[in-house]
């Protein structure tokens, strides 16, 4: 059945997911910020966005605007596609316009339903919608221009929670049929950010890559030759340590190894082996950043690792290798993640004992 469907945020995903939900029948509205609406122009013109790649086709939409009343009207169901730090920006211009009994759902959360919870409690505190979020978006793709995105693959599925937990069952009841690839239900919100492989991947890649990436201008392939060995060796040590955070919270989570398998055909018994081979990064040439200071560190620091390492902090966790990124990314930055970040203050969940957190994040109160 037709549904409306707005989609927050024209970056890469938002572009690719709004444009796979048009052509699977859907009435789709592609919204940006006013700040960033320069990138419109040309989607509006063609009215809609062009895939390539694995997605062959185009979407055409109802709607490519920065008018957040017009891209929310009679939408119940919300997908927030922007790196974290672009997550509340969006959530303050939607809150006044979404609908009673919507579901919002962040591509990917990196725990912003917690602190969009938060907000909303403190805006809207009558307003009734569910919120969700993915560890990761559907595809890994490109934009090669505004209004045309290249897919270079599909995840198999992805893991989704809704806050509190005890709704996510009925939460993927409700937006299976609109969305594009299978959801799995996670155990709740923290398993979720917890699962978020690109805080293992992105940080150590950059940091052990730096004088490349300075020298080369990012002339390499980020996850094929920038993950030799002794990088993968690292972010599997790095891995170990997530796991032990998770089970203190009572989550048993794959690992590293484990996580890619499931996402991608590919096969190997080291994080380095399964980003060598893997087809979907390996054939498109080069892909790394062209400077160190990039959404890699800039996002996955402060929006996984910070909380993270708090999480840890909370349940007496000794996280050496976790602590030593955010130390070295930060003096590299000259950011102080640990305060900038989202750490637990700004999730509210500062003060709370892992069991009383927990409780929380099952139950949302």
């Amino acid at each position: 059945m037709k549904k409306k469907i707005a989609v927050l945020g024209a970056g890469n995903g938002g572009q690719a997911l709004s444009a796979h939900l048009a052509m699977m029948g859907n009435s789709v509205r592609l919204y940006e910020l006013p700040d960033f609406a320069d990138k419109l122009s040309p989607i509006q013109k063609a009215k809609g966005v062009k895939l390539t790649g694995a997605i062959n086709g185009f979407g055409k939409l109802e709607a490519v605007t920065s008018n957040m009343k017009e891209a929310l009207e009679g939408a119940k169901i919300v997908y927030i596609v922007v790196p974290s730090f672009g997550q509340m920006p969006i959530v303050a211009e939607a809150v006044p316009y979404l609908e009673e009994r919507s579901t919002v759902i962040f591509i990917p959360g990196n725990f912003g339903s917690l602190e969009a919870a938060t907000y909303m409690g403190e805006k809207r505190t009558a307003l009734n919608v569910t919120l969700g979020e993915t560890d990761t978006l559907p595809y890994a793709c490109r934009a090669v221009e505004p209004g045309v995105v290249n897919v270079w693959g599909l995840k198999k599925s992805i893991a989704v929670s809704a806050f509190p937990g005890e709704r996510t069952n009925a939460m993927i009841i409700d937006i299976q049929e609109y969305f594009p690839i299978p959801l799995r239900a996670a155990e709740n919100v923290l398993e979720i950010g917890f699962s978020n492989m690109n805080m293992i991947v992105h940080p150590t890649t950059v940091l052990l890559n730096a004088g490349r990436i300075e020298s080369t201008g990012g002339d390499f392939r980020f996850y094929t030759d920038g993950v030799t060995p002794s990088v993968g060796k690292l972010q599997e040590l790095m891995d170990k340590e997530r796991l032990q955070i998770a089970r203190a919270y009572g989550l048993n989570l794959l690992s590293a190894i484990e996580w890619i398998k499931t996402a991608y055909p590919v096969e190997g018994e080291s994080i380095y082996e399964l980003l060598a081979k893997n087809p979907v990064y390996a054939g498109h040439g080069s892909d790394a950043p062209k400077e160190i200071r990039h959404r890699y560190l800039t996002e996955d620091i402060p929006n996984l690792l910070v909380p993270l390492a708090d999480f840890a902090e909370t349940a007496n966790v000794e996280t050496p290798i976790i602590d030593s990124i955010i130390t070295l990314c930060s003096a590299l930055l000259d950011e102080p993640f640990k305060e900038t970040g989202r750490n637990l203050k700004k999730l509210g969940l500062d003060g709370l004992e892992v069991k009383d957190l927990i409780r929380y994040i099952e139950k949302g109160y």
